[in-house]
């Protein structure tokens, strides 16, 4: 996968501590873990990956979120060597591509009973708990910036972002929640 040996470099700096607004709103990183991007040919299937994942990588998981026809990113929670990685994309079914997108993706947590009403003011995605399930993802953007959001609990969102793009997503939400800073 990479013949160079890779520093891992914190995305939020100036945000060494996640935000928590009370019991309504919170955001903190998502520190560890992987992102895979996946691409698939025409053939290829949600069901067809994870089941191919379950079989070469039982250990992590399916968490599987459409990125675009064809397309996904596979995410976990554990790290991943690059040889494991080197192992997984060789045993992957011929139908299926991945790329780690690890160091050059960011994942942060939005949670609170507010967590809706914050990223309405920066997406058209209708996140009401009826249209938008445990588990759905939707590429959206936030304001000017293209991420990825998954409902992962009731009142908690996860969104992956461009590591370059982490640091504004940040402030952003932080603009976003500020209405609830009192209360």
């Amino acid at each position: 996968m990479r013949d160079y040996p890779l520093e891992n470099r914190y995305a939020f700096p100036a945000h060494e501590v996640a935000f928590n607004k009370g019991a309504s709103i919170s955001l903190s990183p998502v520190k560890g873990g992987f992102v895979v991007h996946v691409l698939g040919d025409a053939k290829s299937d949600e069901a067809a990956l994870k089941q191919t994942i379950n079989k070469i990588a039982p250990e992590l998981g399916t968490d599987v979120r459409g990125h675009s026809p064809n397309q996904w990113f596979w995410v976990g929670s554990v790290d991943i060597s690059n040889d494991r990685l080197a192992e997984i994309s060789a045993a992957l079914h011929p139908q299926f591509v991945m790329t780690d997108q690890t160091h050059g993706r960011v994942r942060m947590k939005l949670s609170g009973p507010s967590s809706r009403v914050v990223l309405a003011k920066g997406t058209m995605v209708d996140l009401s708990p009826d249209l938008f399930a445990i588990g759905q993802s939707a590429m959206t953007q936030i304001g000017h910036i293209g991420a990825m959001i998954t409902r992962v609990a009731d009142d908690s969102f996860e969104l992956i972002v461009l590591r370059s793009f982490a640091g504004s997503l940040w402030d952003e939400l932080q603009h976003m929640a500020a209405e609830f800073s009192h209360g």
